[in-house]
């Protein structure tokens, strides 16, 4: 499935949420919710080195169906 928008870049990521933590939008802690959803890849590099990633969405940040519109989560910005 291709996700509606495309994550952020790995170089804006926490370290929570590169390590799939929290969501990748909002930071919302993904340790203690259930419904998180695939986001996509988070793209990056360093010199030769390639960072991408598979980032996570919370449930409010990630849509819920993938003919609809995208909405926002309410989740604290961290």
């Amino acid at each position: 499935m291709t996700p509606l928008r495309e994550p952020p870049p790995v170089a804006s990521l926490t370290y929570a949420q590169y390590a799939g933590w929290a969501c990748c939008w909002c930071g919302t802690s993904l340790l203690d919710v259930t419904g998180a959803v695939s986001a996509g890849i988070a793209r990056g590099q360093a010199g030769a080195h390639v960072l991408d990633i598979e980032v996570y969405a919370c449930p409010g940040c990630a849509p819920s169906d993938p003919g609809r519109p995208e909405h926002h989560c309410q989740g604290d910005p961290k």
